[in-house]
């Protein structure tokens, strides 16, 4: 995966739209009123100052023996969570692991669906509202289908996703993060560009159960 400032070094040209505005991170003000918003919504909230602290966060949250499944993330890269996850360092069952060592086709495809209603689903999301909805986009429904399939999701995001209106998680989901992620697709797959081949607004957690989502803030500007 490609940090957001490396894609220049790819792409010299590259201007996504809205970057100042969607690359800012959140004042307190906004912060404090997104956080009150998500906990309204049945999510549970924690605000950490650095990637070491949400990757410790991590490990607390997942218990010993649990299946794990993680979706491409910058941000998830940035915080060590993918080392961390691939290492023989813990004791979760790694479902990618079991995908990646699956050289059938047909039968990689199918453990990925699995894959999806797994205990723990840990992510990043395009944007968070201050209204307290989270936006999510993929184009092969490895993201998408994990936040309804799982029993947990856990969610990291840097506080620069955090959106003052749901118009604008719209564009910073489908826009501006489809503009960052078709850099890095050229670059991977030899592709035209990506594709927001499904997308997502999530406006509330978990309604008849317990509460099954985890929302990790980090106080700096990460992922795209």
């Amino acid at each position: 995966m490609y940090k957001y400032n490396q894609l220049f070094e790819l792409e010299p040209n590259f201007k996504a739209d809205d970057a100042e505005k969607f690359r800012s991170n959140a004042t307190e003000e906004l912060i404090n009123e997104t956080v009150k918003s998500l906990e309204s919504k049945n999510h549970i909230v924690h605000v950490v100052e650095d990637e070491a602290s949400a990757l410790e966060l991590i490990k607390k949250l997942i218990p010993d023996g649990s299946s794990v499944m993680d979706a491409g993330s910058v941000t998830l890269d940035e915080i060590g969570f993918k080392s961390y996850y691939f290492s023989n360092e813990h004791k979760w069952y790694n479902l990618h692991q079991k995908i990646l060592d699956e050289k059938d086709g047909a039968s990689q495809g199918g453990l990925r669906k699995k894959a999806l209603a797994c205990d723990y689903f840990i992510s990043s999301v395009g944007a968070i509202s201050k209204q307290g909805s989270l936006f999510v986009a993929d184009a092969s429904g490895t993201r998408v289908g994990g936040f309804t399939a799982s029993n947990n999701v856990i969610v990291v995001a840097g506080v620069n996703k955090i959106v003052e209106s749901e118009s604008d998680g719209v564009k910073r989901a489908t826009v501006f993060c489809y503009q960052c992620e078709s850099v890095r697709a050229r670059k991977a797959y030899g592709v035209p560009g990506s594709v927001v081949a499904n997308f997502t607004q999530i406006n509330h957690g978990s309604v008849f159960g317990p509460k099954n989502t985890n929302i990790i803030l980090i106080k700096k500007a990460l992922g795209y």
